[in-house]
This record gives C-alpha cells, structure tokens and sequence, in this order.
C-alpha cells in the first residue's frame, strides 16, 4: 500500500528531491544522475519518486521554473528597492547567474542534455523564445536610461549566446570563458544603454 503524505510532507520530500538532484546533476551531470541514487538520498522508495515527478526531465522543468522564478524575484526586489533596474543591476544578476549561481540548472546541463530534455518534455513545458520575450518586455520597462529605440531582439540574442556559450563549455578553452561571458553582458547592456 503506497505511503500517504499530508501535503506539508508532500513538499518537504519535493523540494528535497530537487535539492538532492541539483546537486547529482551538478556532481555527475543529467545523463548520470539515477533515480535510484536520487530516492536513496532522499530516503523515499525509488517508485514514490513518480508521485512527485514523471521523470527525470519533469524534476529539471521543476528546478528550472523554480530558477526562474528565483530570478524573478530577484528583478522584483531591484524594482522594489529603487523603482528602477540600472546598468549594474543587470551586470551582477546576468554574471552571477552564468558563472557563479549553483542554482541555475541550465549552467550544468550539457547540449545533449538539452536535445533530450526538448524532445522528452511536453510542448508546453519548453521555454520558447516568446516566452523569453515577454519577460524581457516586462523587465525592460523599469530599465533606467534605456536607449531609444532598443533592439529588443539583439538583446534576446546575447542572453541566449550567453546560454550557448555555458552550453558548449566543453569545446571552449575553460581558463576564457569568464572573459568571453564578461564581455557578452557588457554587449547585451550596449544594446540597452
């Protein structure tokens, strides 16, 4: 007989399911981490883990939206603060969230785990370039000084040559990759500012 969670429990044994799997995604990355590993840690039978998640692409679509939503908050308490993003704002959230966030699952998935997740996911669970868009919309109307006009979609590109750039870190020489990102955010804010 399957084990029965209040709801308080249901979401403890969640979040622990995506803290422990960020961190095996992060030690072994996507393709190695094992379910089996995953509930062990976690210390849930390895079938309870399909009352939380599908499958392992759904656990990273939950770690992800979680991330995000993470860098929403993080925009919102900006806009709070000062009523207004500035240059430097975007500077340190962009450069914390593609070389330092351990947070951020995307910076730990390689390109194949990326075709896989786009192939294994629902449609409607994949972040489309809209998607992408409208929050770069939203965001763009408390930027501080902002050129006019500007080119929203060469600034949608750096971000997602940022992405590129973390994605293919294994054909890149590690020691630049820092500088090369570095100077990718300072191009995508030339695009705003």
């Amino acid at each position: 007989m399957p084990k029965i969670y209040s709801n308080e429990k249901r979401q403890e044994i969640a979040n622990q399911l995506m803290m422990v799997g960020l961190e095996l995604i992060r030690r072994n990355g996507l393709k190695k981490m094992s379910i089996h590993e995953l509930t062990k840690r976690v210390g849930i039978a390895q079938g309870t883990f399909y009352n939380f998640f599908n499958s392992k692409e759904m656990l990273v679509y939950a770690l992800a939206d979680s991330y995000q939503q993470s860098i929403n908050d993080k925009l919102e308490e900006i806009i709070q603060a000062k009523a207004h993003l500035e240059r430097n704002d975007l500077r340190e959230l962009y450069a914390c969230m593609f070389l330092k966030d351990e947070h951020n699952v995307y910076r730990f998935l390689t390109r194949e785990d990326l075709q896989n997740l786009s192939t294994r996911l629902p449609s409607d669970c994949l972040y489309e370039i809209t998607d992408i868009k409208v929050a770069m919309e939203r965001n763009l109307r408390y930027v501080r000084e902002k050129k006019e006009p500007c080119d929203l979609d060469a600034v949608i590109n750096w971000v997602q040559i940022m992405n590129l750039t973390v994605q293919n870190k294994d054909i890149l020489v590690e020691a630049g990759i820092e500088k090369i990102i570095l100077q990718l955010i300072e191009n995508m804010l030339d695009e705003l500012f």
